[in-house]
C-alpha cells in the first residue's frame, strides 16, 4: 500500500544516554514517534512496518525535484548580471537575496524569480557600501551588512536603510560567514582582532582551537560562545601542508542551538544558547584508515590541481606549491563528514566524505532531536548553498565564462521499502 507515515513507524531515533569519554551528552537509538516536520514529506512505499532499522545501514531516499528558476545571465536583465555571488539566504517568505559584493548591493528576487528589490549600492552615503564582507537575514526580517571599515548595516525587511552600527575591530570583528540566532544577535566564525600599540598579546589557552563568536548589534564586542576542537599540531608539522584535516561546520537550528561538526567522527554536538554541549548526534559510522595509496591519490590530486593553476599561480608559488604537496603531513584517518548544514524546518543535513576523501559522498538527513530519515545518494542533490521554507533550496553555480547564476529547486522526498 502506499501512504503518508509518521517517522517513529519507520526510522530509529535517539535520546540522550549519559556522557560519552568526552563528557558530552551522546544520542542512543531508539523508535520515535515523533511527526516528520512540514518542510519535508516522505512518501512510503510499502507493506507493513517491517523489521527494526539497523542504525549503521542507510536508508535510500529518493528525492523528486522541481526547477523553479535560474537568475544571473551573461546577457540577461542589467539587474541579474552578477560579478560575484558569495552568498544566498531565503527569507521567512521564500524572497531569496543574492549578495554581489564586488557590485556592493543584495538582489532580492520573489518565488518566481522576478525582481523585488535591490539593496545597498555603492558610495559613502546612508545604506550604501564601501567594502561588504558579508551579509545575514536576521530573525525578525531586518537585513545585516558586514562591511569594513567595520560597522554593520542595518535595513528593514523592505530593504530600507535604518542605521549604521560601527564594530570596534580592537575588541574584535566577525568573520565572513554569519548565521542569525533570535534576539538580534550573530553567530560567527573566523573573525579579525587588532591589537593596539600599546596592548600586550594575550596567550590563549589550547590556541589551536576554534573560536565561535557571538556578536550583538549593539556594537559591543564578541563573545566566545564556544571553542571547537581541533586537532593539536606540533612543531614537525605546523608549518606543513595537511591533508584531511577535520573541518568546522556549523547550522543554526529556529531554538537558537548550533548544530557544530568538528572531529574526525560521525558526531554532530548540539551547543546550547549559553555555549555549553546539550546533546550529540551520531551514527555508527567510522572513519576511512589513511593508507599508502590514499596518500598517494591525494598527492596527485593537488599536483593536478596546482598544474591546471600554473598561469594564474606563476611558476615560483606554483614549484613551491608542488614541493609542499611531496611533504605534506597526512592524519591517520579521513573525517567522515564533509560538511553539514541545517534546513528551514531544523532537519540536519550531513554529507559523508567520498571513498578516500575524493569526491562527493552520501547524504544523510536527521531530524533536529537525532531521528534519522535516511540517505540521499551520492549523485542526488548536494547540500544547498541557502534553504527556504517549503522545500526551496537554491544553488550557486558558474558556466564555463565564470559566470555567476543561482539556480532555485523545490525538493520532495521519497523513501522506497521491501516488505
Amino acid at each position: 500500500m502506499t501512504g503518508l507515515y509518521e517517522l517513529g513507524a519507520v526510522v530509529p531515533s535517539f535520546k540522550a544516554l549519559g556522557a560519552s569519554a568526552g563528557g558530552d551528552p551522546v544520542i542512543a537509538i531508539r523508535r520515535a514517534s515523533a511527526p516528520l516536520p512540514a518542510t519535508l514529506s516522505i512518501l512510503l512505499l510499502s507493506c507493513g512496518d517491517g523489521p527494526a532499522a539497523d542504525a549503521a545501514a542507510d536508508v535510500p531516499l529518493a528525492p523528486a525535484t522541481e526547477d523553479l528558476y535560474t537568475v544571473g545571465e551573461y546577457a540577461g536583465k542589467d539587474w541579474e548580471n552578477f560579478t560575484r555571488v558569495d552568498k544566498v539566504a531565503f527569507d521567512a517568505s521564500g524572497n531569496l537575496h543574492i549578495f554581489d559584493p564586488e557590485a556592493m548591493r543584495i538582489v532580492v528576487v520573489d518565488q518566481d524569480g522576478d525582481l523585488l528589490r535591490e539593496i545597498g549600492g555603492e558610495g559613502e552615503g546612508p545604506g550604501e557600501l564601501s567594502y561588504p564582507f558579508g551579509f545575514e537575514i536576521l530573525w525578525d526580517g531586518r537585513v545585516a551588512i558586514y562591511e569594513f571599515p567595520p560597522a554593520w548595516q542595518l535595513y528593514d525587511p523592505q530593504g530600507e536603510f535604518v542605521e549604521e552600527v560601527p564594530i570596534d575591530i580592537f575588541a574584535g570583528a566577525p568573520g565572513s560567514l554569519l548565521m542569525a540566532r533570535r534576539g538580534g544577535r550573530i553567530v560567527t566564525r573566523g573573525g579579525l582582532r587588532m591589537a593596539r600599540p600599546d596592548q600586550e598579546s594575550e596567550e590563549e589557552a589550547d590556541p589551536h582551537r576554534r573560536s565561535i563568536e557571538l556578536f550583538a548589534l549593539g556594537g559591543s564586542g564578541p563573545e566566545v560562545l564556544y571553542r571547537a576542537w581541533n586537532l593539536e599540531p606540533t612543531k614537525l608539522d605546523e608549518e606543513r601542508m595537511r591533508a584531511f584535516e577535520p573541518g568546522l561546520h556549523l547550522g543554526m537550528l529556529s531554538d537558537g542551538r548550533l548544530a557544530v561538526v568538528d572531529s574526525m567522527g560521525y558526531r554532530v554536538k548540539l551547543i546550547g544558547v549559553d555555549g555549553t554541549v546539550v546533546g550529540a548526534v551520531e551514527r555508527p559510522i567510522a572513519p576511512e584508515p589513511v593508507t599508502d595509496a590514499i596518500r598517494a591519490a591525494e598527492r596527485k590530486r593537488r599536483r593536478d590541481a596546482f598544474e591546471a593553476l600554473a598561469e594564474e599561480l606563476g611558476e615560483q608559488m606554483r614549484d613551491n606549491q608542488l614541493d609542499q604537496v611531496d611533504n605534506m603531513v597526512f592524519t591517520e584517518v579521513i573525517p567522515v563528514i564533509a560538511g553539514m548544514a541545517v534546513d528551514a524546518g531544523d532537519l540536519i543535513w550531513v554529507e559523508r566524505a567520498g571513498p578516500g576523501g575524493d569526491g562527493p559522498g552520501p547524504i544523510d538527513i536527521l531530524t533536529a532531536d537525532g531521528a534519522y530519515i535516511g540517505t540521499l545518494p551520492t549523485d542526488g542533490p548536494r547540500i544547498p548553498d541557502a534553504f527556504g521554507p517549503d522545500g526551496l533550496m537554491a544553488y550557486i553555480e558558474t558556466d564555463e565564462l565564470d559566470v555567476p547564476s543561482v539556480r532555485v529547486i523545490r525538493m520532495t522526498l521519497k523513501k522506497s521499502r521491501t516488505p
